[in-house]
């Protein structure tokens, strides 16, 4: 069995299998048994994801997690996953991924409760995520403010079970302290409570009618436009 393959199959069929996970980490068996599950899927893939490609043990701590899943998985899925993952031979990159996917796409996912993973979504995660973001203690600050964007990140080094931490782009504030109104307006108008990622993408990418991404007209006297070309967007003409 290839483990990295193993994982990196599940998160690529996550829509159809992430229930069986759900349904363990959420809660619907005994309060002890789920609390036991997940505290131990989420410490092996935490493990997994600290560790260097290269890593000693890095091997046998996918077998773990892998083996982890597959217990969890209704015994037919389990054994297609076994069946079609191949065998680790040797370190070839393209050992570790299925259909673009990776076994760190399924810590995102179930850990982080990230949807922005494989080969499509993943780039445009790590691009929004590059931009300049409050720092803890703004962040934290701002954690109830509402209207804002907040973009989940990695959860490396929280308690078992616990979400990625909150990501709040700066672009949103006029300073530290205050958000621009025009901006909470807009993420109203295109539901960055349900889609942040989409909503950032819009901020930050060139826009053809603007002639340039709409963050980078905020302060300058343009808050017409950008409602206006938010709300052209979600309503059409």
């Amino acid at each position: 069995m290839n483990p990295y393959r193993v994982l990196a199959a599940v998160a690529a069929d996550w829509g159809r299998l992430g229930p069986y996970l759900r349904r363990h980490t959420e809660g619907t068996a005994g309060a002890e048994d789920a609390a036991g599950v997940l505290n131990g899927l989420s410490s092996a893939l935490r493990s997994l994801r600290s560790m260097e490609r290269h890593a000693p043990g890095r091997t046998e701590a996918a077998g773990e997690t892998a083996r982890f899943v597959l217990a969890l998985l209704p015994p037919a899925e389990a054994e297609r996953l076994t069946a079609h993952s191949g065998r680790l031979a040797g370190t070839a990159t393209d050992e570790e991924t299925y259909a673009g996917f990776t076994a760190a796409d399924l810590a995102l996912l179930l850990l982080d409760d990230n949807p922005m993973v494989g080969p499509l979504l993943g780039p445009v995660r790590e691009r929004l995520l590059s931009y300049p973001m409050l720092d803890d203690w703004a962040a934290e600050a701002h954690a109830r403010t509402p209207g804002l964007i907040r973009l989940r990140g990695e959860s490396a080094g929280r308690a078992p079970g616990a979400r990625g931490m909150d990501r709040i782009p700066s672009f949103q504030f006029s300073d530290a302290a205050t958000p621009w109104p025009v901006v909470v307006t807009v993420n109203g108008l295109l539901d960055a409570a349900r889609d942040p990622w989409g909503a950032a993408d819009w901020w930050l990418s060139a826009n053809g009618y603007l002639g340039v991404a709409p963050a980078e007209l905020l302060g300058g006297g343009q808050d017409g436009h950008l409602v206006g070309t938010a709300r052209y967007l979600v309503e059409g003409e």
